[in-house]
């Protein structure tokens, strides 16, 4: 935030004060790394009217500066007449500003300025003695905080309007005044975007008077202001959300990543669970990472909430297709989460309690150049179930838990270098307990548990030089996956894993940049696990247990690697186009190859500018997803499988009618190969016949269209409308019928809004609509005597449709802010009108009958937060 308050000793006197724009920009918004700080300039005359009349007034204007520091634009948001209008125009312009920086790059900003004018009386002179100036001492000093975060005000315009004395404060809040006379004066605190704060001050002879202000905003909100500005193009599509814009989406209960699901190109998740389904390709085949480095999983059982602290994140990137070249291992799509560094300016935190977990996050600068952050939370649904009497749970205990933390520390070593340490842990588990034997159904007596958990230590070094940026991280961790259902079956996974990530850029000249890395992992597991022989894949109705037949691993040892290099170039030959063309070599090897893989994945975006508002984008490019979990082991599929493709094409324009709005319409398709699919041959390998298990035989297309209408966060309103129409097909081998995917759905609407009312007051509301998702249709069944249970016929695969989802969340706040703290009681009511959507079909014993599976009903969730 650029705040300048400029003390104006005419007489009276007068004082201006400038505050950047709060909230972010469209889908181009990039981190802010310095403000734009004001380098000239020039007093403007106090208005002859406004002084005849002894009158104050404050122009709220719009200021555009270059990426140079010039001033390119000036208009009055707020005019106070009298004459101040054109006065505070014509001074503004003439203003000189150091230019601002987006991501480490002198970028154009835009910033709301108030220019003040405060009539004073004019100070009486004193005649200087023995031919110097009197010089009184500081008798009257303090610090202007705001109300509820403590955050240090600078640029507030601290004054004693009765003596025309005034102050400005520093970067740290504080200011200082000299000569004040003993008694009792009016003071006030004036500062753009703040209400306006008077009190009194009684200053004793020969003491010196030391006060705290805790000045409200008028629109209070817990978060940092980002400047608007537009960060350096290197994909076709981006969203980027800012934690202060997402934290209280409705249906969210404030986790910032549960809002990916809500945004172009990605499908509704059955249960509303935790699956990040992007442009028609499944979970497994888009890459999430926390700041570039891969993370196992973003959600905790279900999708109730991801695995880090949304306090503790800066921003979201969302890339749905023609990512640049410095990802890859992905065939759908990229979410890069942007974790922030922990605060350097003050000891704060907050902490949560909701109607199913508790949170907890504290910050504080050890010194100067190092600050420290720890967070945790943990859900209670296991406790509170615990305490139920066994009537209400008939003989059945479900004790589901989940808890995560994260703790990082960063040393500011210098101003080119930066070190941070980051460790997060995650870890779920679940058990269902029957406490009452079954004599009909002996397996449902026993015990089930599913634990997934993980640990990732990470070490990063930044570099800025003045051309030349590097940034390093260094990570190791390790983490289990564990089924264990009653009777046989269940699965024993444990894995560690490091990862090496080094990314270097230099811009030879203007027109162009030069970007490369290195991006190294390795992974060692071992597995037990006793399973289907021939497991379901996508598309492939699961058959009764009872019927299959299973394949038993005992401690089986793995060791997967993959080593990657990339490139890319961003060319602007002409000022209004920007191409980026890249090129990523990927290799995979596992213990149970003979031969290595290695594939080159070329990558080109363009963008061409077609005024300020408008803009046209595409791209085309090679993505490649290596196998995954037991796909390539020789006891469950197949060590000689490829790499799945997908050949990715994109074009659309995107228009940006003022500051708030942005509208982005986009057409894609993506032709899939070499998919990885069930296999019932037998193939000969070291010379003895094997199954084949798995084979790439599949292929696909998926193609649509995507459109987007932001409102961008202002002081008071934040929203948007996101729809994609798609369709996601796959033939399963050469020669097979066409099918469609088994998360394909055809339209998918979001429609989000929230608005901030007086006293503290919020209120947002959350439409989604989906086409319902395909399922394969029982035609028949026959009893098998042997397992003495009925086997289903299937007709044609996903040739039948579930019924269309919709639902409404709302979400209430109220907020009161309070000295040094503030605290926000919530209502965040999910599916408020109670249609529980339709998630399968279930069938009878015999498949004789047949009735849909619903989630959900109406679900509130009522939680406070108090932040400090």
């Amino acid at each position: 935030m650029l705040l300048a308050l400029l003390a104006l000793w005419l007489a009276p006197a007068g004082a201006l004060a400038a505050d950047a724009d709060a909230g972010t920009s469209d889908a181009g918004t990039g981190v802010l790394t310095r403000p734009p700080a004001l380098k000239r300039q020039v007093e403007a005359p106090y208005p002859p009217e406004a002084l005849q009349q002894q009158l104050s007034g404050t122009v709220v204007l719009q200021v555009d500066i270059s990426d140079t520091g010039t001033v390119t634009d000036v208009q009055v948001l707020e005019p106070a007449g009298h004459g101040f209008d054109e006065a505070a125009v014509a001074a503004v312009r003439q203003f000189e500003f150091e230019p601002a920086e987006v991501d480490g790059v002198p970028a154009p900003v835009r910033i709301n300025y108030a220019y003040q004018f405060v009539w004073r009386e004019a100070p009486p002179a004193e005649a200087p003695s023995d031919g110097g100036v009197a010089q009184a001492p500081v008798n009257f000093s303090g610090q202007a905080l705001e109300r509820g975060t403590r955050r240090p005000l600078e640029g507030a315009d601290v004054a004693l309007p009765a003596l025309g004395l005034s102050a400005v404060t520093d970067a740290e809040g504080r200011f200082s005044l000299r000569g004040v006379p003993p008694g009792t004066h009016e003071v006030v605190v004036v500062l753009t975007g703040y209400q306006r704060f008077e009190t009194k001050e009684t200053v004793a002879e020969g003491q010196e008077t030391r006060a705290t202000y805790y000045v409200r905003k008028r629109i209070f909100s817990p978060f940092e202001t980002v400047v608007r500005s537009e960060r350096e193009r290197k994909e076709v599509t981006r969203t980027t959300l800012q934690v202060a814009e997402v934290q209280r989406v409705p249906g969210t209960q404030g986790d910032t990543l549960k809002v990916v699901q809500n945004l172009p190109g990605v499908a509704r998740p059955a249960f509303n669970g935790g699956d990040i389904i992007i442009r028609g390709t499944g979970p497994q085949q888009s890459g999430v990472y926390l700041d570039g480095v891969r993370i196992p999983l973003l959600y905790h059982f279900g999708g109730l909430n991801s695995v880090y602290n949304s306090d503790l994140l800066e921003s979201l990137d969302y890339l749905p297709g023609n990512f640049p070249a410095a990802y890859g291992n992905a065939i759908g799509g990229v979410i890069d989460v942007k974790s922030r560094a922990p605060r350097d300016d003050r000891f704060g935190g907050t902490a949560s309690v909701s109607l199913i977990e508790a949170n907890a996050v504290l910050e504080l600068p050890v010194s100067k150049d190092v600050s420290v952050a720890v967070a945790g939370r943990r859900s209670y649904v296991d406790a509170v179930l615990g305490l139920a009497p066994e009537e209400v749970t008939d003989g059945f205990r479900v004790a589901p838990r989940y808890y995560d933390a994260q703790a990082r520390v960063e040393w500011r070593v210098s101003s080119r270098h930066t070190v941070d340490f980051l460790t997060l842990t995650s870890d779920d588990q679940l058990g269902l307990v029957s406490e009452r034997p079954d004599d009909d159904d002996p397996a449902a007596s026993g015990e089930f548990k599913l634990r997934t958990g993980f640990t990732q230590l990470r070490l990063r070094h930044r570099y800025r030089g003045d051309k030349l940026r590097l940034d390093t991280i260094g990570m190791y961790g390790w983490g289990i996956v564990l089924v264990n259902p009653p009777g046989p079956g269940g699965i024993d996974l444990r894995y560690r894993e490091g990862t090496l990530r080094t990314t270097a850029e230099y811009p030879l000249s203007d027109a162009v940049t030069l970007a490369g890395g290195l991006d190294i992992s390795a992974q060692r597991a071992r597995l037990s696990s006793e399973s289907s022989t021939t497991p379901s894949r996508e598309g492939q109705p699961e058959l009764p247990d009872a019927v299959q037949t299973r394949t038993r691993v005992e401690s089986k040892r793995a060791l997967q690697y993959y080593p990657a290099t990339w490139v890319e170039a961003r060319l602007k030959p002409v000022p209004q186009l920007l191409l980026v063309p890249g090129l990523r070599s990927e290799s995979y090897v596992y213990s149970d190859q003979e031969d290595p893989r290695r594939v080159l994945s070329p990558r080109l975006a363009a963008r061409y500018t077609l005024s300020e508002q408008w803009a046209l984008k595409g791209g085309a490019g090679l993505y490649h997803v290596f196998p995954t979990r037991g796909e390539p082991t020789r006891e469950l599929g197949n060590p000689e499988l490829l790499a799945e493709r997908s050949l990715q094409t994109s074009l659309g324009a995107e228009w940006k009618p003022s500051q708030e709005w942005f509208v982005s319409a986009e057409g894609f398709y993506n032709r899939l190969s070499q998919l990885v699919v069930g296999s019932s041959r037998t193939v000969e390998r070291g010379g003895q016949p094997v199954p084949e298990r798995l084979n790439n035989d599949g292929r696909g297309n998926v193609y649509g269209a995507e459109l987007l209408v932001r409102r961008a966060l202002t002081d008071r309103l934040f929203g948007w409308l996101a729809y994609t129409v798609s369709r996601s097909e796959r033939v399963d081998r050469p020669g097979a019928a066409s099918r469609l995917f088994d998360n394909d759905q055809t339209h998918v609407l979001t429609l989000v809004g929230s608005y901030k009312l007086p006293g503290g007051w919020e209120v947002g509301a959350r439409f989604r609509y989906a086409s319902g998702n395909p399922t394969t249709p029982v035609v028949g069944s026959v009893r098998d005597d042997v397992a003495d249970i009925y086997v289903p016929f299937f007709g044609a695969t996903n040739s039948e449709r579930l019924p269309a989802f919709h639902q409404l969340d709302v979400r209430v706040d109220k907020t009161w802010v309070y000295e040094r703290w503030s605290l926000n009681l919530f209502l965040d009511l999910t599916n408020a009108y109670n249609r529980a959507a339709f998630e399968g079909v279930t069938y009878s014993y015999n498949y004789s009958q047949r009735e849909y599976f619903r989630g959900l009903p109406i679900l509130p969730v009522l939680g406070v937060k108090g932040s400090f």
